[in-house]
């Protein structure tokens, strides 16, 4: 499964929503005219997650084939051994990662 196959599927998440209003002028407290801004952007917390998501994903290297593929040919003869607690702990740490 590529990467990018993967990240076209969530580019909805990436876009943001802009309101556009007309700009209105308002007086303040000391009667001064003060003109208001028409734009805004809002972009939802799992928009914002999924778009950092997304930009690691970018920056991630290439599959590398040849890894695959041996690891592949271990799997299939039955002799690929995982380190549970290295697995483990990797996964906390990318889990942690993402809220910091």
């Amino acid at each position: 499964m590529e990467i990018l196959s993967v990240l076209q599927g969530l580019q909805q998440y990436g876009k943001t929503t802009t309101d556009k209003v007309d700009s209105a002028v308002r007086k303040d407290k000391g009667g001064h005219s003060v003109a208001e801004s028409g734009d805004s952007v809002r972009l939802s917390g799992e928009g914002r997650l999924v778009n950092r998501a997304r930009q690691a994903a970018m920056e991630a290297p290439e599959v590398r084939a040849e890894k695959v593929q041996r690891l592949k040919e271990l799997v299939e003869k039955g002799e690929y051994e995982i380190d549970t607690q290295k697995t483990a702990a990797k996964i906390v740490e990318e889990e942690l990662e993402l809220f910091l």
